[in-house]
């Protein structure tokens, strides 16, 4: 009996040798943004992503942000909504913290970004610890169960135990910010430290909870980068990754990490970390890395999903360098195991749809494995 593309999908993230290489495609970010203009293709009008990937012949590559979400306790929760902002305020016997957000419509009604961070002085340590401490992990199995049985065993449905972030890269991105995390960590390392192992304190609770869920692969984080993660990845990611790792296949389930940045002095630090899935792969020449790299520096152990860079798909690349392009990919990744072929890491809103039936195609023309390079 033949498999199916989820079916093609896990097998290969677990190791397993098939017969031709699998496709899973991610293309929210096209389908989201022409939903909200109104401007699908007359074809695809009312279609939802799963049906538009399944006409394409492809495995679907859904995201759905987390199985776990939070509630609070002991302390006055406060949303002001004045589209496309929202304010929101934690109230607590500390004092308040707040956090201003935006929606992009570009990319649907569910991406949201912070405009104004939770943490805006020293001040704030103890509040946020406060909040952190007093939020409740709560499971969200069954918005995810709907969505699992949507896309079935047309693809993957990518999510998380808590949240698209590790508890450092939470706090370096969500609570303060990139560039005020650095000078907080020179001037309050261990105030700084101390949010981190509260953040860690949470995510363990979360990922008590999520282990009720039949979820197979489990995302621990999500845009890495060599700017702003190789200063401190091997001090407070590496042991992180490794502890949740652990837990995690002690459940029997996998590990994925969303690496879709540059990741050239990151990739040697990739494998001490245990995790089974490096997706969202951008290689040259999006970024400075080529998918032979890639291959060569993350070795047999780690199945890579992604390779092809979403500019790929945008006008500026005829089709003829979109042939050419994936084929080389092909041999570039010669024998082929352990890659399950993807967007590095979307589908661009002004992308080519019909490129990702063109990369089906190839995949049936010259992905046949072994691939001899």
């Amino acid at each position: 009996m033949e498999m199916t593309q989820k079916q093609r999908i896990l097998a290969v993230a677990r190791g397993e040798h098939l017969d031709k290489l699998p496709f899973g495609a991610r293309i929210d970010v096209w389908y989201n943004y022409h939903s909200a203009h109104n401007t699908l293709p007359e074809k695809y009008q009312g279609w939802s992503q799963t049906d538009i990937l399944r006409d394409l012949g492809t495995g679907a590559q859904y995201r759905f942000f987390s199985v776990v979400k939070e509630e609070y306790q002991d302390m006055e929760v406060v949303e002001k909504r004045a589209p496309p902002y929202i304010d929101t305020e934690y109230r607590t016997p500390l004092g308040t913290v707040s956090k201003k957000e935006i929606f992009d419509s570009s990319e649907g009604p569910w991406i949201k970004y912070e405009m104004e961070k939770i943490f805006k002085s020293e001040k704030d340590y103890p509040v946020i610890k406060y909040v952190m401490e007093h939020t409740i992990p709560v499971d969200d199995f069954e918005a995810y169960h709907k969505v699992r049985d949507e896309v079935g065993e047309d693809g993957m449905v990518m999510t998380a135990a808590g949240g698209l972030w590790s508890p450092v890269q939470r706090v370096m991105r969500e609570i303060m910010g990139y560039e005020l995390f650095f000078y907080e960590l020179a001037d309050h390392p261990a105030e700084v430290e101390e949010l981190i192992e509260v953040m860690k304190d949470l995510e363990r609770r979360k990922f008590q909870v999520a282990m009720n869920c039949d979820l197979e692969i489990f995302n621990v984080c999500a845009n890495w980068s060599d700017d702003i993660h190789t200063p401190v990845f091997k001090k407070y990611f590496t042991p992180w990754f490794q502890e949740v790792c652990d837990f995690i296949h002690a459940h029997g389930r996998l590990v994925m990490a969303h690496t879709d940045g540059e990741m050239r002095r990151l990739n040697p630090l990739f494998r001490e970390t245990g995790i089974d899935i490096a997706e969202a792969i951008t290689p040259a020449p999006q970024t400075l890395v080529t998918m032979k790299e890639f291959r060569q520096e993350l070795g047999d152990e780690v199945t890579i999903w992604g390779g092809i860079p979403s500019i790929l798909f945008e006008p500026m690349y005829s089709d003829e360098d979109f042939d050419t392009y994936i084929k080389n990919m092909f041999q570039e990744m010669a024998p082929g195991y352990r890659f399950i072929v993807g967007m590095g890491d979307n589908l661009p809103f002004d992308g080519d749809i019909n490129r990702v039936r063109r990369v089906v195609e190839l995949i049936d023309q010259y992905g046949t494995l072994p691939i001899q390079d």
